[in-house]
């Protein structure tokens, strides 16, 4: 898992095929409105917009797939995060979705807007949560595949 702010991301490149074109479609934005922008590497850019969940009772979800990187634009969000060989598996893969859902213990970390977070599929990761009341939040998601 690597965490920085998103201007500092680009050093990253070298490691992470396709970064490049996906923080060129984001630069390119002119809204932070909801929608999907597909990338000539096969992953795509999601601008998404809701409100955190409890983190309490919630899985971890991996992807065998892809990484996801996680931008936050507004608002802010705790992220849950666990390796994966420390957990239980609760569902079953859905290798249409690239997704499976993990139990056990996690770490939390609080991201602020102009932060991001890059998960591997060795990163099981709860986003989008919080630990004691709801936020509002804007983030982009970045899925590339591996």
């Amino acid at each position: 898992m690597i965490i920085c702010p998103w201007k500092d991301l680009s050093r990253y490149e070298a490691i992470i095929p396709g970064l490049k074109e996906a923080m060129e479609v984001v630069a390119g934005l002119e809204n932070w409105e909801p929608a999907t922008y597909p990338l000539s590497c096969g992953g795509k850019v999601l601008v998404q917009a809701n409100t955190t969940k409890s983190a309490e009772g919630g899985l971890l979800e991996a992807h065998k797939n892809f990484l996801d990187i996680q931008y936050i634009l507004e608002g802010g969000e705790t992220m849950g995060w666990a390796p994966l060989e420390t957990l239980t598996q609760a569902k079953e893969y859905n290798d249409v979705k690239d997704v499976w859902h993990f139990d056990g213990e996690r770490d939390f970390v609080d991201i602020r807007p102009g932060y991001c977070y890059v998960v591997y599929p060795e990163d099981a990761h709860q986003p989008g949560v919080h630990l004691d009341a709801p936020k509002e939040f804007k983030k982009i998601v970045i899925k590339l595949p591996v």
